[in-house]
């Protein structure tokens, strides 16, 4: 599904999330302003991604499908697609039918095991794949072009630093669906 636009445009200041924080004593302003940036900057990089995307005349799940089988030693299974990709089989299986169709992917029975599927890239998706990646990379690198090295590399851990967080509230099944 291509988003187009940014669905998050202006965030508060600071100033009004610390007059609600009067109200609500359990609302850390500064940790809402940070939760805030996290997700209009990940909002308006998925609008930009699509966009992009849209341009090179690929839609981004095909994309990342292509980029996952066009890395793997050994040809991935759909399911191994789903599970690298984070969507379900089925969405796999659907985005399979049509790239199979369209000439990019072939699925296989595994040599080695005839009770599984692979999934290979063809000529023409190697093609498709080695014209976008290079444009690709020059738009995304652009993106953080005004970073120095140091700068990179703090943010790569920060980010990370929040995706262990993440995985330990997921681990422990406490996420706002469990809250009471």
């Amino acid at each position: 599904m291509a988003r187009g636009e940014p669905i998050i445009k202006e965030l508060p200041h600071y100033d009004v999330l610390l007059q609600e924080s009067q109200q609500y004593p359990e609302l850390d302003p500064s940790a809402c302003l940070a939760w805030m940036h996290l997700l209009k900057t990940g909002d308006e990089l998925l609008a930009l991604n699509d966009q992009f995307l849209a341009s090179q005349g690929v839609r981004p799940g095909r994309f990342n499908l292509l980029m996952i089988a066009g890395h793997c030693d050994d040809p991935p299974s759909p399911a191994e697609l789903a599970d690298c990709t984070g969507v379900t089989r089925a969405t796999v299986s659907g985005l399979l039918d049509g790239m199979e169709r369209d000439g990019l992917v072939v699925r296989e029975v595994d040599p080695t095991d005839r009770r599984h599927i692979q999934v290979q890239l063809t000529k023409e998706g190697r093609a498709l794949l080695d014209r976008i990646r290079p444009a690709y990379c020059r738009w995304f690198s652009e993106l953080v072009d005004s970073l120095t090295e140091a700068e990179r590399q703090l943010l790569i851990a920060l980010l990370e630093k929040i995706q262990l967080q993440l995985a330990a509230v997921r681990s422990e099944d406490n996420h706002p669906s469990k809250a009471a």
